[in-house]
Order: C-alpha cells, then structure tokens, then sequence
C-alpha cells in the first residue's frame, strides 16, 4: 500500500495575494507540487487541504478526483497564525480518517521539488525505517553567521566564527544544511504522540539539490523562478 501526500494551501496570504495560484511558467504554483504528488506510484492519495472553493476547483480541472481528494479548512484553521504541524496534530483524524500508515507533506511553494525527489524521499524514508525531512546545504558557510546589538555592532553566532579568528579559508568552514519544505514524511501515528514536539523529531535529513529548493513567497522569488525555468530550458 502506497502512502497519503498532504498538501496544504489556504488563500489568505497577506504577502503577496493568492501566491499559491499565482502562474509560474504557465502553471499556478500549487499545481506544480500536487503534480509531483499525484504523478508518485509510491502515493495512492492526494489530500489537497484548502479554505478555497476556487483553489479546489482550480486543483480538479487539472487532475479530477481520482486521486485527489479535499480537506476543507475553516477560516479559524487556515488563519495567518495556525501552524501547519499543529494543525495535523488536532485534525488528524478529520484529515486522514482511519489511515494510520505514512503521510507525506509537501508545501506549495517549492515548485521545483518533483516526482523523483518525491519517490527517492520515500524510498529513503523506507529503507532507514525513518521519519524524514528535505534540506539543502546552506549557500554560505552558517560559521559567518552574526546578528546585532542596538548599537548596531555585529556579534558572532559561533565562537569559532572566522570573522573572530580569521581562519576564513573557505574549505576550513563545515557544511552545514537547512529545511527547505520540500518533503516531510512520518507515521499518523506521530501525530498523537505528545513527545512529537515538531516535525523534526526523530527525523533523518534527505538531502535535496539547491536548483530543486527555491522557495517561492514574494512576487520577486517568482521572477527568479521565472529564469531559472527558462535558463533550464535553454540547456534541454
């Protein structure tokens, strides 16, 4: 049996106004990630989690509902400060009913995440017997990281900070990664436990590539996307 994806996308971005249907090379965003779902042989369920009838609309023209089926949020459950993991943990059961087996969550806005990172996600996830989650190596050493005091002056995060010691060589700087909200995969077991503090919990990394992590939030991530997608393109 195949896993349930899970795809949440409410409408109420204060942002940038219905930035998940908003076009990206032809296609609204979200479609490009229920796409990546749907096309899984791994995934037997697609749950679209939507507050918009025009965004469920949207999502059956290009897909019917074979497949796909809707979890329809209230405007309190899509509201600006609901997080998502908290959301599944109080609705699991609204959400996925009596299916107790592996979900996989996957946002809206890492359009580039497609049907082969999803199945290697699931296969990785199944031969470490593991919860996972996708990240991509930082593209700057995090060891320069510094924030500032009221003054204005700059403080080390770290210690070690090159910019303390002035070791900056760069192959001296350890690799270190991030989320990138591509790919989420647990048990909806997990969701009932109380020592499943975060979606992080007991999860491996599944390391994703930097080309296939752009996450798009802002009117300007979409014109970046925009030339990536034509630059590829241009190399097919």
């Amino acid at each position: 049996m195949g896993l349930v994806a899970f795809v949440p996308a409410r409408a109420g971005s204060k942002r940038l106004t219905d930035k998940n249907v908003r076009m990206l090379a032809g296609k609204p965003l979200v479609i490009w990630t229920l796409e990546a779902c749907i096309q899984s042989s791994n995934i037997d369920k697609v749950i679209f989690s939507t507050d918009s009838d025009a965004y469920w609309s949207l999502a059956v023209e290009h897909f019917g509902t074979e497949k796909l089926v809707r979890d329809v949020r209230t405007p309190e459950e899509a509201g600006d400060h609901v997080k998502i993991f908290d959301y599944l943990k109080l609705a699991s059961k609204k959400i996925f009913g009596d299916y107790d087996g592996q979900f996989l969550m996957a946002l809206p806005t890492m359009p580039f995440r497609d049907v082969e990172d999803v199945d290697r996600a699931i296969e990785f996830s199944q031969a470490e017997k593991c919860s996972v989650f996708s990240a991509v190596e930082y593209d700057f050493a995090v060891s320069f990281a510094f924030s500032k005091n009221e003054s204005g002056e700059w403080l080390p995060v770290f210690e070690s900070s090159p910019m303390v010691t002035g070791n900056t060589r760069s192959q001296d700087q350890i690799t270190a990664f991030h989320p990138n909200g591509a790919i989420y995969i647990r048990s909806v077991s997990d969701l009932s436990d109380p020592g499943v503090k975060t979606i992080y919990t007991n999860a491996k990394p599944f390391i994703m590539e930097r080309r296939k992590s752009v996450d798009i939030d802002t009117a300007e991530d979409f014109a970046m996307a925009e030339a990536m997608l034509r630059a590829r393109f241009k190399e097919d």
